[in-house]
């Protein structure tokens, strides 16, 4: 059995409320090379996407900044840098009074590229916590379902590996473009802000500040009808894209609602959910399909609101959120959807 042990979060960059996001972004579209009536339809598609009290945070000061590839990756970079800063100091206390060293560090973002990898950056600010033969490895383009794979690939090593540690890095605000009048585009632009966060597994439950004993992971990919609903596109730098807009909600629901009847017995009576906060729509429709109640929503919903879509770092937030009320034995139960197009279902019981 493996145990999450302690989650770590942080934000990047400054937050910014929906109705400063708007009116920035109304400038750019007023620039746009569009016919009045296509220009009047993406604001009235921005307006609804920005629509109430949300924020999120941004590591970028000002994107309008960075023209072009070259500063788009450096701005990533910068961005990873500062993450991994922030990540350990947090880190600094548990790992000190735990005494361990990690014999694996895994990674994951989807939002840019390094090489070497976040893996490598991680272990030469941390040497001292991780043991000579260490495991470095950096997941990459598997989008909002990151962090869940990388959980788990650690459930599937060998007991040998004790303790392992998970960190998600997501910059998707980096990706902004707002030179293009493609709606998809517009919906990224909208939905995303930065984060990252960590776990520290390891099969013993009285390491730490907590045990949430790993359950249950089922995963389930839709490669063959769901690859191209979910996806970058290219321009000046990587940007969102989506199959079709107009049917997207109804496809992912209808994928997630496919993948959880398989694994009904698990969550169909447990209340306390860590859902990926695609949107709040999306939310919703889920929970009515499954039955999920409003207040089982609720964590999801609210990180969603102060923080937007962090990509892979939102579930682990959203984790530590409900773990910190759950009682002692209490199962939780995971979901993330992305990319691929995956579904993963986890579920961890709180052991302490």
């Amino acid at each position: 059995m493996r145990y999450i042990n302690a989650i770590f979060t942080a934000t990047l960059g400054h937050p910014i409320e929906n109705a400063e996001l708007l009116a920035a972004y109304e400038t750019h579209l007023a620039k746009l090379p569009l016919a009045e009536t296509k220009r009047a339809e993406l604001r009235s598609f921005v307006q609804y996407s920005l629509v109430g009290q949300r924020t999120r945070y941004m590591f970028a000061p000002n994107l309008e900044d960075a023209h072009d590839f070259a500063s788009r990756a450096a701005l990533f970079q910068a961005g990873v840098e500062q993450a991994l800063d922030i990540l350990t100091e947090q880190m600094r206390p548990s790992i000190a009074a735990a005494k361990i060293k990690f014999d694996a560090v895994l990674t994951t973002t989807s939002t840019g590229n390094l090489m070497p990898g976040i893996s490598y950056r991680l272990a030469r600010r941390v040497s001292a916590w991780l043991q000579p033969h260490v495991m470095l490895l950096d997941l990459g383009n598997v989008g909002c379902t990151g962090s869940s794979k990388a959980l788990n690939l650690a459930r599937a090593l060998r007991e040998s590996y004790e303790n392992i540690l998970i960190v998600a890095i997501e910059l998707p605000t980096t990706l902004l473009d707002m030179t293009s009048a493609r709606i998809d585009l517009w919906q990224g632009n909208c939905t995303f802000g930065d984060g990252a966060a960590a776990l520290w597994v390891s099969n013993k439950k009285e390491q730490g500040d907590i045990a949430l004993a790993l359950e249950d992971l089922h995963y389930q990919p839709q490669a063959e009808t769901g690859i191209d609903l979910i996806r970058w596109d290219y321009g000046r730098y990587y940007t969102f894209a989506l199959a079709e807009e107009a049917t997207f909600n109804c496809e992912v629901r209808d994928f997630v609602t496919q993948a959880l009847q398989h694994t009904a017995a698990g969550w169909k009576h447990e209340p306390r959910w860590a859902i990926h906060p695609a949107g709040i729509a999306l939310l919703v429709r889920i929970g009515r399909k499954l039955g999920i109640s409003s207040e089982a929503l609720q964590p999801s919903i609210e990180h969603y609101r102060k923080y937007s879509n962090m990509s892979s770092a939102s579930i682990m937030h959203i984790l530590k959120e409900v773990a910190a009320t759950a009682p002692d034995h209490a199962a939780i139960n995971l979901l993330t959807m992305g990319a691929g197009f995956n579904v993963i279902y986890g579920r961890v019981r709180k052991e302490r």
